[in-house]
Order: structure tokens, then C-alpha cells, then sequence
């Protein structure tokens, strides 16, 4: 290491690969003290203006802002701020043309330059106190420096002390053609270079600190020496292209060569430009920020090729209008001849790493010959790679022969195109191949952290169930010592209990069967067979409750003939134009319809007829007869009119009634003869007696009809037995918790209690004795005389319909 650094401090240098020597063009430019260009109508600031990120906007449309002001932030290193460079007004946030190749527009500040120019509040200079490396990384950082030899890399962020250096290099070999810029900031501004210089001494604490100048700048070698030190080495180089490289003159100045994918850190050493160094010496000395810098423009159609101080953000077309001689619109080169491109617009603006404007005559371009394989290019490289075989895989997409190859080790210094017999574009095609390697490269990144993350998933969902197997076993060893424990202590277990009941609700549910489409539907046979089972359960119950009913015989009876009424009115209106097959029963059905409508078109005439009678007594009696019957309508009414068996009940009663009337009356017929002759004085009186005698009659043959039919008719047999079981069901039905079922027995029974009590006071006033046919009228119950009158009417009808069938 001693005899190493020694070589170098007795000023030996080395040589490396390849490299050419074109015409440098420079010796007809001004390298006199720089000066300003006019101040322009409007400035362009792009945001991000190096290699990083871009800082957070501080300003908004509208705002006026200051010479120096800061238009973006960052707390990081990695995004140095940008300045307004001119004080103006902001008129717009938007992209615009960037200067790239490319031209794609970048987000800018755009100001309207103020013709009286205004200095913001820069930062304070910094003492010699507060001269330590964190707060001139701070400083550096504040003033938006980013490198100005080109690759625009971040100042605070390279000169962060972190390894050990052995040797600052400090880049003043200009080697490219026509760019001086480096030259006349050397020959006029060396000691704020030496100044700048010192401070990043002060940073990074080298071993050794180089300032490197090709020999063909001897007045740059000359100003630096004039003001340096003995802790800064001035060597002389030769000239050769590129030699500027940062890598190639690395390897000039120590013999060192620094690998593929290594940096100039892992050999412990660190290149800066000289334009660098006077930024940093502004900043930190008068706290100015980086806000305009040294620019030549130089070519065959500038007038006066000089070196200028170009405000950042100043358009192209604003710094060639005054000093050219041809059109002003004519294609401009940013950067030298040899690495620079041609600007698509010379609206482009002006940014920190523009160091040359090369205005030429159009050249009209010459088509590629095909390669013949001489092999210059090859000698040429300073990289010592084989362009012609790059050229080839470049060209065919063959990326990963060309990545085999080491394309990416290509500076792109155009040292191949420059030598290339077939004028072949070898640059453009290596920058083609280099973009799309790093899109696959980006590509795979992102994949491989896809995978990471997928695989972290993958081991965290695994680590999970294994967690949770772990956790079910330890559950299980407990269940298993509780149900031990339990064992002893003869105690169920709960967990086994709880299973239990979870197998039989499950065995309880429904299962499922699949149908004839393929779904799966719920398989009820069982709770169909379950209310199967119901439902004969119940209809073994009713018949039970039917033969307990039928010991009683009155109740027999009555369900009977109530299911005879019923079969009969529901027959009516089936079997109207369809004769019985019983001709009794045929004949009665037909006296009962035809009894129905007389019963209806009479009573009127009837009522009428009492009312006229001229015996008070009878007068009286339809009265409350018809009162009574007014009564009784509404009091059966919401009894009878819901439920048709009560009704039919009560009519049995009535027909009963009557029937034991009639045949009582057929006993005392020849008593009731001469009292009835005495009575006849009264032709009310004595046609009322001669309808009751009709009416009885007639009653008598229906009954024996009905009767004969009964006896000799199976099917009307068959027919009462449904009706009693339904009578049976009612009565069955009248213990539930129903309370209609309860008011239906109610009036069942009402019904039946009102039968005996009318049927004992027909017994009352049946005496075969004169004297009843007259005296007793006015004693009598008026619920019997009621009776008594609508028999009397029913039979009056009974004799009219028969004399009007005798008719016809």
C-alpha cells in the first residue's frame, strides 16, 4: 500500500485499453472569465434534475418567488431540492419537455422571469466552528448539488463517510471535443476549486487527494497550482478519449481497474468533478444553492463560441438566439460530440448536468454498410469488450449473449462508432439492448420479491397449522385427563356429552337424497311417516270417541237424524235432476224443498191473518209469538249460523215436538170434535184447528215414509254412520282448548234442555178435556203458542200444495 501511494505521490501514471484521439475543436473558444446571457422571458425547472427521487413542491401556481428559493424538499439524500433560479412569478405546474433524447415531458415549475431581479434569504455561511462533515453533507443537501460531470449522481449522498478512503480524485480531465466548461472554471475560479476541495478533504478524510487535467490545459494547470497545496497533488495527464471516464481515469492515475458491478468505493476511492467542487465551496462558504452553471456553446454555426452562466431552467433557444449565424431553430447536440444527443426541440431547457450546446450544420445522414469485421472497434474500447459481437446479439435481441458478453460494462463513450469504417450506429444499438435488459431485470425483481412474499406466506400458513395442531393435541391430552378425572370421580364428561348431543341432532335432521336433475334436496319420508302415524293415532281416538257416544241413546239418535238432515241438504243441490233410488226417501226429500219455499211465501200471509183475527185472545198469542221468534232468531244466530249441526239440532227438536203434539191430539181427535163444534162460532178459531189437523196428517205420513225408508235403505244406513262420527268428532273436539268448540257444545245442549222443556208443556196442556180448547188461551206458554201457530201455518201450506198437485 506504502510503495503504491508513494508511485503515485512521485507522479507515475498508468495507461489502459483502447481509447482514440479525435479532434478536440477547442481552440477557437473563448475560456475567458464567463459571463451572463440576457435574462430570459420564462424559466422551465424540472422538479427531479438528477439520479434519485423528486423532493415534495413547496410552491403553487401563483406564488412569486426569489432568486435562490427552494421549490421543492426532501429529507433525504437521495432527492436534492431544486431552486428557482431567477425571481418571477409561477404561471404553471405541468410537464414539459425535458432535455433527454427522448424528450418525454417532465412535471417543471415554470416562472415568469421578473425584469428586477430579487436574492432569496440563503442560508448563513458556515464558520469554521460549525465546519464538521454532518453539517456540510447538510448543507451540500439543502443547496440541491448533484454531480456536473454528467452522471448527476447526489453530492450529499457520495460524500457520506462510511468506508475508509484512500484517494479523492478530483475530475478536471475534459477530454471529450469541444466542451471547455471545466477548463474555464478552472483557469478563472481555482481557488474557490482548491476551496471546495479542502471541504470535501474535510468530509471524507482521504489519504491522498488528486486533481487530475489532460496536458492539454496548461492554464487550468497552472491556476490550480498557483493557489494549491501540499496536501492536494495537481497531475498532468495525457490526452486521450475518453480518459474522463470515471473508471479510466482511476485506472490512469493508481494502475487500478475497477471490475464489472463494482463501484470505486470498494477500492477505496472516490471521484468528484471540479464543477462540483466550486458548488460545494458556494454553498457552504456564501450559502448560495446550486442555481445556474458554466455552459459552452460552441459549433459551426455559432458566431462567438464562448463558456456562459446559464440560469437553470433557461431555454436552449433563449442561450443560441444571440450568438448564432444560421436559423435559429437548427438541431442543437446537448453534451459533447462524442456522447451527446441531439435535442428533439430547442425548448428544452438548461439543467444542472448541461455542460456543452453544440450548434453544427445538418449533416445528411449516411445509411449503414454492413459490418465488415475489421475488428477497430474492438481495439478501441476502453472497456476491453468485443462491440462487434455486442453489435450482433444487440441487434438480433439475443439479450442474454449480449448480457454474457458484458454490455452492461459499455460507458457508451461512442469510441466504437468513431472508429467504425461502416459508419454503424454501435452506441444506439448497445443503449437499445442495455434499456431492455433493465426492463427484464426490473421484471425479475419484482417476481422474485413476489416470491419471497409468497414463500413467507406460504411458511407462515404452515407454522400456523402446525400451531394449531399442536394446540388441538394439548386440547385433546387435557379432554383425555378431565375424562379421567372424571372417570374417578364418577362424573360425566361434558365435552363427551356435548359431542353426543351434536350426533343425534344431526341424526334427527332430515337427510338429503339427490333428485332426478342431480340436486340435493332434503329427504322428509320420516316426518312424513311421522305425521302418517299422527293422523292414524287421531282417527283410531275419534272412532273410540264415537262408540263411547253411541251407548247414550238419545244422543245416538240425534246424531243421526242430524246426519240424515245433512246428507239430505247436501243431496239437494248435487242430485236435483237425479231421482233416489229410494222412492220414500225421493218423496220426502221433494215434501221437504217444496215445504222450504211454502214456508217462506205463507208466513206473511199468515201473520197477516192472525193480526186481522177478531179474537183478542189469538191476537195476542201471534204477537208474542212473533216476538218470541224474533228473539229466538237472534239469539241462534251466531250459534246456528256457524255451525250447521246445531241448527239442523234444533230443528229435530221442533219436528219432534210437533210430532208428539200431533200424536197426542190423534187420541183425544174425537174429544176435540164437540168442543170444536162449540168453538166453531169463531171462523178463526175453527180454520186454525182445521190446519193443525192437515199439518198432522201430513206429518204423520212423512214420518212413516221416512221411517220405511230408513229400514229398507242400506245406503241411507251407510250415510248416518259418517254423520255420527262427525257428531262424535264435534263432541270430541268440545274438550279441546278451543273456546268455539265449547260454545258449540254449549248450544248443543241449550238446544236439547229447550226440547224437554217444550215437549213437558206440550204433556201440560194435552188434557182430552173440552174446557182446554177454550179457557186455557190466555195461560198457555207463549213459546208453545208460538209453536202452535207456526204448525198451524205449516199445515194450512202443506194442504194448499197437496190440493194444487191434486190440481195438476
Amino acid at each position: 500500500m506504502v510503495a503504491w501511494l508513494d508511485k503515485i505521490k512521485q507522479g507515475f501514471t498508468w495507461n489502459y485499453q483502447g481509447g482514440v484521439h479525435p479532434e478536440t475543436n477547442k481552440q477557437d473558444i473563448n475560456c475567458g472569465k464567463p459571463e451572463l446571457i440576457n435574462l430570459p422571458n420564462e424559466l422551465s425547472i424540472p422538479v427531479q434534475q438528477h439520479i434519485g427521487s423528486a423532493g415534495k413542491l413547496l410552491v403553487e401556481v401563483g406564488d412569486k418567488v426569489l432568486r435562490g428559493q427552494a421549490l421543492t424538499e426532501s429529507q433525504f439524500f437521495q432527492a436534492p431540492p431544486v431552486h428557482a433560479s431567477l425571481s418571477g412569478e409561477i404561471i404553471a405546474i405541468e410537464p414539459r419537455v425535458s432535455a433527454h433524447a427522448s424528450a418525454i415531458p417532465e412535471l417543471s415549475v415554470v416562472i415568469q422571469v421578473d425584469k428586477e431581479q430579487q436574492d432569496a434569504q440563503w442560508p448563513s455561511p458556515l464558520s469554521d466552528e460549525e465546519l464538521n462533515p454532518e453539517a456540510i453533507c447538510q448543507r451540500v443537501h439543502l443547496s440541491g448539488i448533484s454531480g456536473m460531470g454528467g452522471a448527476g449522481f447526489p453530492t450529499a449522498l457520495k460524500i457520506t463517510p462510511h468506508k475508509p478512503l484512500d484517494v479523492l480524485i478530483i475530475n478536471g480531465a475534459e477530454c471529450e471535443p469541444y466542451i471547455s466548461a471545466d477548463d474555464c472554471l478552472m483557469q478563472n475560479y481555482a481557488a474557490e476549486i482548491i476551496g471546495g476541495v479542502a471541504l470535501l478533504q474535510k468530509v471524507l478524510k482521504p489519504t491522498l487527494t488528486i486533481v487530475a487535467v489532460e496536458d492539454d490545459k496548461p492554464k487550468a494547470i497552472k491556476a490550480l497550482e498557483a493557489v494549491g497545496n501540499q496536501d492536494i497533488i495537481i497531475r498532468s495527464i495525457p490526452t486521450k478519449y475518453p480518459s474522463g471516464g470515471e473508471k479510466q481515469l482511476i485506472q490512469v492515475l493508481t494502475g487500478k481497474e475497477v471490475k464489472a458491478n463494482q463501484l470505486p468505493i470498494d477500492l477505496g476511492m472516490l471521484v468528484q468533478n471540479v464543477g462540483t467542487a466550486y458548488a460545494v465551496y458556494q454553498a457552504v462558504t456564501l450559502g448560495e444553492p446550486l442555481i445556474s452553471r458554466v455552459v459552452t456553446l460552441a459549433g459551426d454555426l455559432v458566431t462567438s463560441p464562448s463558456n456562459y452562466w446559464v440560469p437553470i431552467g433557461t431555454a436552449v433557444s433563449d442561450v443560441i438566439n444571440t450568438n448564432l449565424q444560421g436559423e435559429p431553430n437548427a438541431p442543437t447536440i446537448m453534451g459533447g460530440s462524442m456522447m451527446g444527443f441531439m435535442l428533439p426541440s430547442n425548448q428544452a431547457p438548461v439543467v444542472k448536468t448541461t455542460n456543452c450546446l453544440i450548434v453544427n450544420n445538418p449533416m445528411a445522414a449516411e445509411n449503414e454498410s454492413p459490418c465488415i469485421r475489421c475488428g477497430e472497434c474492438a481495439q478501441a474500447c476502453p472497456m476491453g469488450l468485443l462491440p462487434q459481437q455486442l453489435y450482433w446479439y444487440a441487434k438480433g435481441d439475443e439479450l442474454n449473449k449480449a448480457r454474457d458478453f458484458n454490455i452492461m460494462d459499455c460507458i457508451e463513450c461512442g469510441a466504437c462508432a468513431f472508429v467504425c469504417p461502416s459508419e454503424i450506429s454501435l452506441v444506439q444499438h448497445y443503449r437499445t439492448a442495455k434499456a431492455k435488459i433493465r426492463s427484464e431485470d426490473i421484471a425479475q425483481k419484482e417476481a422474485d420479491i413476489a416470491k419471497q412474499r409468497f414463500d413467507a406466506r406460504q411458511a407462515r400458513l404452515e407454522k400456523d397449522k402446525l400451531e394449531r395442531k399442536a394446540k388441538h393435541q394439548q386440547a385433546a391430552l387435557r379432554r383425555q385427563a378431565q375424562a379421567e378425572d372424571s372417570a374417578k370421580q364418577n362424573k360425566p364428561d361434558p365435552v363427551a356429552a356435548a359431542l353426543a348431543r351434536v350426533k343425534n341432532k344431526q341424526a334427527a335432521s332430515p337427510a338429503a337424497k339427490q333428485d332426478e336433475t342431480g340436486e340435493w334436496v332434503p329427504d322428509n319420508q320420516a316426518a312424513i311417516a311421522a305425521r302418517e302415524a299422527r293422523k292414524a293415532e287421531r282417527r283410531a281416538q275419534k272412532e273410540a270417541n264415537e262408540s263411547k257416544a253411541s251407548a247414550n241413546p238419545a244422543v245416538a239418535a240425534a246424531i243421526a237424524r242430524a246426519k240424515a238432515k245433512k246428507q239430505t241438504d247436501n243431496s239437494e243441490s248435487i242430485n236435483e235432476s237425479k231421482p233416489s233410488a229410494n222412492p220414500a226417501v225421493a218423496a220426502a226429500i221433494a215434501r221437504a224443498k217444496a215445504k222450504k219455499q211454502q214456508n217462506q211465501d205463507n208466513e206473511t200471509t199468515a201473520e197477516d191473518n192472525t193480526v186481522e183475527s177478531s179474537n183478542s185472545a189469538v191476537a195476542a198469542a201471534v204477537a208474542r209469538a212473533k216476538a218470541k221468534k224474533a228473539q229466538a232468531q237472534q239469539q241462534s244466530e251466531p250459534t246456528t249460523a256457524t255451525n250447521p249441526a246445531v241448527a239442523a239440532a234444533v230443528a229435530r227438536a221442533k219436528a219432534k215436538k210437533l210430532a208428539n203434539k200431533e200424536a197426542s191430539a190423534d187420541q183425544a181427535d174425537d174429544n176435540l170434535n164437540k168442543p170444536a163444534a162449540k168453538s166453531s162460532a169463531n171462523p178463526a178459531v175453527a180454520a186454525a184447528i182445521a190446519r193443525a189437523k192437515a199439518k198432522k196428517t201430513a206429518l204423520a205420513a212423512a214420518d212413516e215414509s221416512v221411517d220405511a225408508g230408513k229400514a229398507n235403505n242400506q245406503d241411507d244406513e251407510a250415510l248416518e254412520v259418517p254423520l255420527a262420527r262427525e257428531q262424535s268428532v264435534q263432541q270430541n273436539t268440545q274438550d279441546s282448548t278451543t273456546s268455539n268448540n265449547n260454545a258449540k257444545a254449549k248450544a248443543i245442549a241449550a238446544a236439547v234442555a229447550k226440547a224437554k222443556a217444550n215437549k213437558k208443556a206440550e204433556d201440560a196442556t194435552e188434557a182430552p178435556t173440552p174446557a182446554t180448547v177454550e179457557k186455557p188461551a190466555k195461560k198457555v206458554n207463549p213459546a208453545v203458542a208460538a209453536a202452535v201457530a207456526r204448525a198451524k201455518a205449516k199445515k194450512l201450506a202443506e194442504q194448499q200444495r197437496e190440493e194444487k198437485d191434486t190440481n195438476e
